[in-house]
């Protein structure tokens, strides 16, 4: 069986307003379900956080790097932001610290 989580958080304030702004935006342009919305939302978060960890030395063995690695790749291979995700990944790799520059 597939491992499963069940997240559930409470936003407030600014955090609230944005996420609200957000659903209604895809419920606008996408049609897509509350569902879809959410689980593109934390995949997205997800995949920014983990490209920064093991880009910039929070995972240490290259072993655990390199697995991780796999797995961003096939969960977000799909992602509309991925090539994104793959500038951050280079830049942070690369020496770069914190903005990253899209212009470039």
């Amino acid at each position: 069986m597939e491992k499963q989580f069940r997240v559930e958080t409470l936003l407030e304030g600014d955090q609230a307003e944005l996420y609200e702004s957000v659903l209604a935006e895809f419920e606008r342009a996408s049609g897509m379900s509350l569902s879809e919305v959410n689980r593109a939302i934390l995949q997205t978060g997800m995949l920014f956080h983990l490209t920064m960890m093991t880009s910039m030395g929070v995972v240490p063995s290259e072993d655990r790097r390199d697995q991780l690695d796999a797995l961003a790749e096939r969960v977000g291979g799909d992602n509309l932001l991925w090539e994104i995700i793959e500038l951050a990944r280079r830049h942070w790799r690369g020496g770069g610290t914190g903005a990253i520059d899209f212009k470039a």
